[in-house]
């Protein structure tokens, strides 16, 4: 008898940055990697640190932290396809200008998940004929 190994599945974190209720609901969600950052500075310091670190899948930020941060460290966020980095708003509420969960989907997959099963504008029905 052959017995084979499982598959290992390689585990990634979901960390997160930012104020103290932020870091609280996700720590009674079960997450451990939780960031404090009073300052913006700070901010980008654990940003570009998480970034680099392959271990990390997800981060999850703050949006006024990440508005704030260095035009440099935003466009590596925009042209990394991991870690995934997700703006939350804050306690003030969202800002106007953020991303939808959508559309960070989108970017970090390649492709819309909104707009399965169309085509030309028409949505196909389970058969694969044009309803």
């Amino acid at each position: 008898m052959i017995v084979m190994a499982a598959p290992t599945i390689p585990s990634e974190s979901i960390a997160v940055i930012g104020g103290g209720s932020l870091r609280t609901g996700f720590r009674l969600a079960g997450l451990t990697h939780l960031h404090s950052a009073p300052t913006p500075a700070e901010a980008e310091a654990v940003l570009a640190q998480l970034m680099a670190d392959p271990k990390i899948g997800i981060i999850i930020v703050e949006e006024r932290l990440l508005e704030s941060a260095d035009w440099r460290l935003r466009k590596k966020i925009e042209a990394a396809a991991k870690p995934v980095v997700v703006a939350v708003p804050g306690r003030a509420g969202p800002l106007e200008q953020s991303e939808s969960i959508a559309k960070l989907v989108k970017r970090a997959l390649g492709f819309d998940l909104m707009k399965k099963g169309k085509s030309n504008g028409h949505a196909k029905n389970g058969n694969g004929t044009k309803s």
